[in-house]
């Protein structure tokens, strides 16, 4: 196509000119002040230049700019300002290799931490250099985990929850039933919260040149001030912002900076990839039945963004029936949801790789049905510290019978059949209601086994050890099989193109499919009505725990 000759002469004039006009660059400036998605909608040319909209930043996108970066002779010095945390533990890993490849083509890499919590302490030290706002407190304090329950306060307004899971481990519903952890979820949740504490502590002695037990020592004696940090040898710089120009000089002279929309004018422009692009499918947020949709509404299961199994599944389509994709990533963010939903969404990527590869890129979590989706896929890329496996189902089934008395409701019951109140909320389940439930959930789990054991060709008697609810990191999942390789978005690149018989291109070009007519935010209170009818509407779940969080401090100014 002559459209690629053109763009490469057009790049090629426009790099000779912006060298010629500036022969180096200043200190180039990022920020990271929010969560990072794997990928999103960019802006096209002409939001850029007429509307003045911005990038929006993602992983795929700090990629693409490292590249730049690295391919700018100009370039010397990164500040990295660190403002919050980007993600989770495998957001955070994909930033540090990032960091560390601007490092090994010989440029200086600054962390500057507004958030020293330890999550962004841990991305800090992927740096040469860490600098501290003066007055800014060191608060990487270590990991904790807080599981919440409902059941009391369910409880309180007369609503009750029968959960029936196929092991302790599947805990998910737990949060309804529950006031403690069970002595199997304490027993998964420790053994998580070892190896996610171990990694972040092999991250920090491996920036800092530090021993483990050296950097254990120092953790556990913070918070600190920003001087007492500098002087344990946790940052190497204390400073405000007016000096940071002479920190970051060179030569005797002060530093300039150069960011957002001066670093994308100044830039040298990426080569044109001569590559077939590559179509990248997000499932972001709880699987559901219907389109994509959020709910910004805190409910457990229901809460948040939802990937509606239409929306993924029209999504895989448009991608298998465009002859210009050669590979499918399926970019994977979900801690699971509906048992359904996620099998449509199953069987579309199955279905779809037998045409194209199709490569799962787990996130920072992608468990239960997040998972139960990836097994159809050709191969599954994750990052040591992404949550996953939860290979396990749960019906929960609430009832609302105490919550009609409260508030005075009446009500009469007619109809036909023997189980013609199976699905109402009004009254518990019998022992016939049970057993019906018991079949259910035996029926879904094994179809849950057998996608996996088929995709991953894992023994049923091995699986049986890995299933069951139980929750893996993902260096613990790749020991397992139940991932193919430890990496980011380059190695599922890298993955998909040897899967397609295409030659190696990191800078492949990636087209996110989106389905037009099924907005990722659609208003609110439509759909909160209808989900929180489902709330009291029995339902097959495979969901990984929803509190799986690791908590950390919000703020680490020093209090006045």
């Amino acid at each position: 196509m002559p459209q690629r000759p053109l763009a490469r002469l057009r790049r090629t004039l426009v790099n000779h000119w912006r060298r010629l006009w500036r022969r180096e660059l200043g200190v180039i400036r990022l920020r990271i002040s929010a969560p990072l998605p794997l990928v999103g909608a960019q802006p096209v040319w002409w939001q850029r230049r007429v509307l003045g909209q911005a990038p929006a930043m993602t992983l795929d996108s700090w990629r693409s700019l490292v590249d730049r970066i690295i391919a700018d002779p100009r370039s010397h010095t990164v500040l990295i300002e660190i403002e919050a945390a980007p993600g989770g533990w495998a957001t955070i890993t994909s930033l540090r290799s990032e960091l560390a490849r601007l490092r090994a083509a010989g440029r200086r890499v600054v962390a500057r931490l507004h958030q020293a919590d330890l999550p962004c302490y841990a991305l800090a030290c992927a740096a040469e250099q860490i600098v501290l706002p003066r007055e800014s407190l060191f608060a990487a304090v270590g990991l904790r985990l807080e599981v919440r329950f409902l059941a009391a306060a369910l409880a309180s307004v007369g609503i009750a929850a029968d959960v029936a899971a196929v092991s302790p481990y599947k805990s998910g519903g737990d949060t309804f039933t529950r006031r403690t952890c069970s002595p199997e979820a304490r027993e998964q949740l420790e053994r998580l919260l070892d190896g996610r504490y171990a990694a972040a502590l092999a991250m920090i002695a491996d920036g800092r040149g530090m021993a483990v037990a050296r950097v254990q020592q120092l953790i556990d004696g913070a918070p600190y001030g920003a001087d007492a940090a500098r002087d344990a040898g946790l940052v190497d710089a204390v400073c405000y912002d007016d000096e940071l120009p002479a920190l970051l000089g060179r030569g005797g002279r002060p530093a300039t900076f150069i960011a957002d929309a001066a670093l994308e004018r100044q830039l040298c422009l990426p080569p044109v990839s001569r590559s077939r692009p590559l179509a990248v499918i997000s499932i972001a947020g709880t699987i559901a039945r219907g389109a994509d949709r959020r709910i910004p509404l805190p409910l457990p299961l229901f809460g948040g963004a939802a990937a509606g199994a239409l929306s993924v599944s029209a999504a895989l389509r448009a991608a298998e029936a465009d002859r210009r994709v050669a590979a499918v990533v399926l970019a994977i963010d979900s801690p699971g949801g509906d048992a359904f939903a996620s099998d449509q969404i199953w069987r579309e990527v199955e279905r779809v790789r037998r045409r194209k590869p199709v490569i799962a890129l787990l996130g920072d979590v992608a468990a239960s049905g997040g998972y139960y989706v990836a097994a159809a896929a050709n191969h599954i890329v994750a990052q040591p510290g992404t949550i996953t496996g939860s290979i396990g189902v749960f019906v929960l089934r609430p009832t609302i019978a105490g919550l009609y008395q409260r508030i005075g409701v009446d009500h009469d019951v007619l109809g036909r059949g023997a189980n013609h109140g199976f699905f109402e909320p009004t009254t518990p389940p019998d022992a016939t209601e049970r057993d019906a439930i018991a079949r259910l959930l035996d029926d879904t789990y094994q179809a849950f086994l057998r996608r996996v054991a088929d995709g991953r060709a894992i023994a049923a008697d091995e699986l049986a050890t890995l299933a069951g609810g139980r929750v893996w990191l993902g260096s613990e999942a790749h020991a397992h099989r139940l991932v193919d390789t430890l990496g980011g978005l380059a190695d599922a690149i890298a993955a998909a193109q040897r899967l397609a018989g295409l030659p190696g291109d990191p800078a492949a070009p990636l087209r996110l499919v989106r389905v037009a007519g099924a907005p990722p935010a659609a208003p609110p209170f439509p759909d909160a009505a209808r989900l929180l009818g489902e709330l009291v509407r029995p339902a097959v779940w495979l969901a990984a725990p929803i509190d799986l969080q690791f908590d950390h401090p919000a703020s680490c100014e020093r209090p006045s």
